[in-house]
């Protein structure tokens, strides 16, 4: 079945193929579509878009969620050997994408950094799973810190391996972080200065019975092809490894705010306290070198910590090696069958040229009134807010606090990621890339980023980049008090567009914006200064209020049923309390705009062919946002490891607590959108 976003594209490119001026040189990927009938066309695929995921015939009133997005799942279904879940960023995503692997597979390109990311995706491209020169690349990967102890069974000599020092070199040559991961960025208490955390790694251990039993699957499917191990073998040593993952990712605490997650820690201190585990001295001089061992370090969920440690006591030797052998070779498998390799590698190549990737192709679509309209809004949310925390809508919070709020607010920053001050001539220059070799250019791209990490210990104070992948939506940075707007979000005409209503617009990037911001005032905001130190800052009465009003969304999203299951009953709510803030805050900025235009402009609010006021459209498009479909057996994982409410009751919950919206769709006092009970922050 074709898919609305598929319709879409088609119409478009029918428009160009009929309509389109020449192409600007410099600009492959540029489209006219200026004239008045293209304009129609985009608008009437913009309908049917959005009528494609409504269920109409369920009342707005009684679930709008199901309403505006009860036919998603049709067009865009979850499955259990593809994609767990869909949702529109997986569309925003598959966009970026193609225009990187138009840019990937242009012939014109001059920028030398473009070529050298150009050749590593053909390098990528050329590699086969049972390729013999792919398979000697990885045994060299290995070989250069010893062997697989599964590959030579007993013959494996154990008396000089230690598992602390092995990571520490893997660490300081690659960047890879296995068991223990240090990170170099500045101080939570004190921005100015730079210090070390040692931190858990991001695992990403499946959470259901099924899909753990497929990732073991695949663990011995790869040693059998890759390595030659017979089945048994290497059944047992995926089991083993698998094993481990899991016991590591869920031996963490669990606390709910870096506060509460962090030990600071002399490397003295450190040294005699595990002294029965490992070397903490020499760990950090093989990572960082001698003379860059700090005095002192934070520690990031000790009791994380404290349990790998007692795990890696009681593996045997040969599990140990295997485990971090394993996880070396993690960023070199190519994990795709041969149809699926232009995808894998466009990922690949997004992994390791992230920022340059994202740079590259946002500057052949960039448009500087797209940019001055994201800017429009974001002083227009922030202004808005600003007059709440003057006005008495917020008086629940003491005047004090409400003007260090304030002083906050004007602090908080928001840029777009278009990576302009970047130097990628220091990240990629001295990186050689072969378009015939692909481990080699992985191994080249990581020696690049262990050289960068280490550097940081004697660079100025800045907060670590929060992922090598690309992301999609906004993200407030509580260490910088800074939002940040990937490029990939402004893609012309996914979810806004000069074509569209206003409604559009403000409902989906207004929202986007003010979620984030609230951020900066919510559980965790309000334990960091408008420099991002983490210096709380609320009074002993606002603090009281704020955990009263916090109650209220804890008990209303307990009753949410989700998977077969109640919703956890969280502490954390920072994610519902900006999902309901934020869209209150958006609609009124929209309302304000209303306000300042003609009857002609007001016209243009609705969209002939659905029958929704400017104001009515305006949640829809807020409910269409959030239009997702998850694999059923997946659900359960999702409500336990996600800090978001699922995507329905992102929907439910805030409109339900926001009393403008039945008053705009006429829902009676019984309706299930207006129940009389209504928590709210912001």
């Amino acid at each position: 079945m074709m898919t609305c976003r598929l319709l879409w594209l088609c119409l478009v490119v029918a428009i160009v193929s009929a309509m389109a001026k020449p192409s600007d040189g410099d600009d492959p990927f540029a489209d006219d579509l200026t004239s008045d009938y293209a304009k129609k066309i985009i608008v009437q695929a913009k309908v049917a878009e959005i009528k494609t995921m409504m269920k109409p015939e369920v009342s707005p009133c009684d679930d709008f969620y199901t309403h505006a997005c009860g036919n998603w799942h049709r067009h865009n279904p979850a499955q259990l050997f593809g994609n767990l879940m869909t949702d529109n960023l997986q569309l925003l995503s598959k966009g970026f994408d193609r225009r990187l692997q138009r840019l990937l597979r242009s012939d014109d390109l001059q920028a030398e950094l473009e070529k050298k990311m150009q050749r590593f995706y053909m390098s990528c491209n050329l590699v086969h799973r049972d390729d013999v020169h792919y398979k000697l690349a990885l045994e060299n990967v290995i070989g250069e810190y010893g062997v697989l102890p599964a590959l030579v069974g007993p013959q494996w000599n154990s008396s000089d391996f230690s598992w602390w020092r092995l990571v520490a070199q893997i660490q300081q040559k690659y960047g890879k972080q296995i068991i223990l991961g240090l990170e170099i960025m500045h101080d939570i208490r004190n921005t100015s200065m730079n210090r070390v955390y040692i931190s858990q790694p991001d695992f990403k251990t499946p959470n259901t019975r099924l899909t753990n039993l497929l990732e073991e699957v695949r663990i011995s499917m790869d040693l059998q092809q890759y390595f030659g191990l017979s089945p048994s073998v290497a059944k047992h040593t995926a089991e083993q490894i698998h094993e481990l993952e899991t016991t590591f990712s869920t031996g963490g605490s669990g606390a709910a705010t870096l506060q509460e997650s962090l030990s600071l820690y002399t490397v003295a201190d450190l040294q005699e306290k595990y002294s029965d585990h490992l070397n903490f001295t020499e760990f950090l001089a093989l990572i960082l070198g001698e003379e860059n061992i700090p005095e002192s370090l934070y520690i990031y969920d000790e009791k994380y910590l404290d349990n790998a440690l007692l795990v890696m006591r009681s593996t045997p030797l040969a599990t140990q090696a295997n485990y971090v052998m394993w996880k070396l070779l993690e960023d070199f498998l190519v994990d795709a069958k041969p149809n699926d390799m232009v995808k894998w590698c466009t990922e690949s190549t997004k992994k390791y040229f992230g920022k340059l990737a994202e740079h590259a192709v946002y500057k052949r679509y960039r448009r500087q009134d797209v940019e001055s309209e994201v800017h429009k809004i974001w002083n227009q949310i922030k202004g808005i807010f600003r007059q709440r925390l003057l006005g008495d809508k917020l008086d629940w919070i003491s005047n004090a606090t409400r003007t260090l709020a304030i002083g906050k607010l004007e602090r908080m920053q928001m840029n777009i990621n278009s990576h302009d001050d970047e130097d990628f001539e220091n990240l990629y220059g001295e990186v050689s890339i072969d378009r015939l070799n692909y481990v080699p250019n992985v191994q080249q791209l990581l020696i690049a980023k262990g050289k960068n990490t280490v550097a940081r210990i004697n660079q100025p104070a800045n907060s670590v980049d929060a992922t090598d992948l690309l992301g999609f939506t906004p993200a407030y940075n509580i260490l910088e008090n800074n939002i940040s707007i990937p490029v990939a979000l402004l893609q012309p005409r996914y979810f806004w567009g000069d074509q569209y209503p206003e409604a559009l617009k403000y409902s989906t990037l207004g929202y986007l914006l003010a979620h984030e911001m609230l951020h900066g005032f919510d559980d965790d905001g309000r334990q960091y200064d408008a420099s991002g130190n983490l210096a709380p800052w609320w009074d002993s009465k606002s603090r009281y209020e704020f955990e009263e009003r916090r109650k209220c969304f804890q008990a209303q999203y307990h009753q949410y049923k989700y998977g077969g299951s109640k919703l956890p009953e969280r502490k954390d709510q920072s994610e519902n309390i900006a999902d309901s803030g934020g869209v209150k805050l958006a609609y009124a900025a929209y309302e304000q705009w209303l306000g300042q235009q003609s009857e002609e402009v007001l016209q243009r609010e609705t969209m002939e062919g659905l029958p929704f006021n400017s104001r009515q459209l305006f949640f829809l498009g807020y409910a269409q946002l959030m239009c997702d479909d998850v694999q059923f057996l997946f659900q359960p994982s999702v409500t336990r490891s996600d800090n978001h409410a699922p995507s329905k009751y992102r929907v439910i919950g805030p409109l339900s607590n926001f009393q403008e919206f039945p008053w705009v769709f006429n829902c009676s006092q019984s309706a299930p959108m207006d129940p009389e009970y209504k928590c709210a922050i912001y």
